[in-house]
């Protein structure tokens, strides 16, 4: 089993992305990391990446699913990042794993997977404003399960995120 991890080139959010791999790997799940570059890229807490690829390189059909990561990087670097969004769109309509946390919903709904199903986010004015408008249904959970989909609200839900994610890979 592979999954692609996707995060901001700076300013991820550290636990949102150290959690979830780290309880991947010890399931002995392959973890890729893309960005928009190849190489180092900066958590907002002092983690440092060096991402496998960029999204340039990615090819969807390589893996059984995605998971975005949020943090104010991902608004200012994935929420309009095409390529992303399209990589997201072929995952997730492919019946695949498509999972994000925190700020990092709104990429599942830019590339069309929400419409009319629930789906958590971090509430932001911003936030809300792109799902209203992508017609997913904003709900107050830690994580919500919606088929494929699986979201989640924010760095302290990251375990509990991560487990989902594993319960529903097996």
């Amino acid at each position: 089993m592979k999954i692609l991890f996707a995060i901001a080139p700076d300013r991820f959010l550290d636990q949102e992305y150290t959690v979830p791999k780290t309880a991947f790997e010890e399931k002995g799940i392959e973890c890729i990391t893309a960005s928009t570059i190849h190489g180092t890229c900066y958590g907002m807490h002092g983690e440092i990446v060096e991402s496998d690829l960029s999204f340039d390189d990615v090819n969807p059909a390589d893996y059984d699913g995605i998971v975005i990561i949020g943090g104010i990087g991902c608004q200012d670097y994935l929420w309009r990042c095409e390529k992303l969004i399209d990589i997201t769109n072929a995952i997730g309509n492919a019946g695949k794993l498509t999972a994000a946390i925190c700020l990092a919903p709104i990429i599942i709904a830019e590339a069309g997977l929400l419409a009319g199903k629930n789906t958590t986010a971090l509430d932001t004015p911003a936030s809300r404003r792109i799902l209203e408008l992508d017609k997913a249904v904003l709900v107050n959970e830690p994580v919500v399960v919606s088929g494929n989909i699986i979201t989640a609200r924010m760095p302290q839900d990251a375990k509990a995120f991560a487990d989902t994610i594993l319960q529903h890979l097996a």
